[in-house]
């Protein structure tokens, strides 16, 4: 029984690795201004609005991608909520809103002690 046991936590354990690189790899894209689109809405997310919380994504990206840090279940959902979800203040056009919320997430996932803004702040003219 125990190395069924065993092989069960590995299993599990797997699968939150490939979660978690998965939610990298789409945190590392949504820190990407997207191109202005032909028809329809000109943008998705606002190029304002990733430009202010593409530290703090990139900083999650890298942090998930330890996998030695152990992180909720709940937490990774909220990381997911915040990038794919158009309710999010993320797809919103407040940079202040969304770039609270990437912060929060960021202290969540880092600690708030470690995390650090890669960058000046950069003023984008809309």
């Amino acid at each position: 029984m125990g190395g069924r046991a065993g092989k069960e936590q590995k299993m599990k354990r797997d699968r939150n690795i490939k979660k978690r690189r998965r939610l990298a790899r789409g945190l590392e894209r949504a820190a990407v201004p997207e191109r202005p689109a032909l028809r329809g809405p000109r943008y998705l997310v606002q190029p304002s609005v990733t430009v202010a919380c593409a530290p703090s994504l990139l900083a999650i990206a890298t942090a998930l991608r330890e996998e030695a840090l152990v992180v909720d279940e709940d937490v990774l959902r909220s990381i997911w909520t915040f990038i794919c979800d158009g309710a999010s203040p993320f797809f919103g056009r407040d940079v202040t809103e969304a770039l609270r919320e990437a912060v929060r997430l960021q202290h969540i996932v880092v600690g708030a002690e470690t995390a650090v803004l890669a960058q000046e702040p950069i003023a984008v003219a809309v």
